[in-house]
């Protein structure tokens, strides 16, 4: 298993102990748990889609923007949810939501994530009709840019976590 592999897979217990950190704040465990749970599919799905071989970047698009809908459709979720199953965690969820700035860090990095892949998706077409004859990015660059993605999604998790007790405060929405 190389390094790439080992951090890959590192992403679930990360966000397991920034769940249980959050545990006491709904919205944050909503939204955890939300993005854990595409995390599980992602890392289910890794050795599949790594073996796509071309496809692997659009399947990496996919996944990106799969991210992107708890941050920007959280509210509605949590709504839709609730008429599902009218549990009361999914309207306090709902009444109670706030955007984080954290979240719009989210939303970059996987915005640069996204676009990384695409710009690779291109090159690999390219490279396979003989229009490119090298690697410009995928072979040198690439994961070094995600490894750095990575630790820099660690740190906005890291500060969406720790700053919630004070976001919560502030909106006066702390349950105990």
């Amino acid at each position: 298993m190389d390094f790439y592999t080992v951090f890959t897979y590192s992403t679930i217990p990360f966000m397991l102990l920034a769940l249980m950190c959050a545990w006491k704040y709904e919205g944050a465990r909503y939204f955890l748990t939300l993005l854990l749970g595409l995390e599980i599919v992602d890392v289910a799905m890794y050795k599949v889609s790594f073996n796509w071989t071309t496809h692997l970047y659009l399947y990496n698009m996919f996944m990106c923007a799969l991210f992107l809908v708890p941050i920007i459709y959280r509210h509605r979720i949590a709504y839709n949810l609730y008429k599902l199953t009218r549990q009361l965690f999914f309207l306090r969820v709902y009444r109670n939501h706030h955007f984080a700035v954290q979240e719009i860090g989210m939303m970059s990095i996987f915005a640069i994530d996204f676009v990384l892949n695409l710009f690779i998706y291109i090159e690999v077409w390219l490279y396979k009709f003989y229009v490119i004859d090298d690697w410009l990015m995928s072979a040198a660059v690439r994961n070094y840019i995600v490894i750095s993605l990575q630790i820099l999604m660690y740190c906005a998790l890291l500060t969406y976590v720790f700053r919630t007790p004070q976001r919560e405060a502030f909106y006066g929405n702390e349950t105990n």
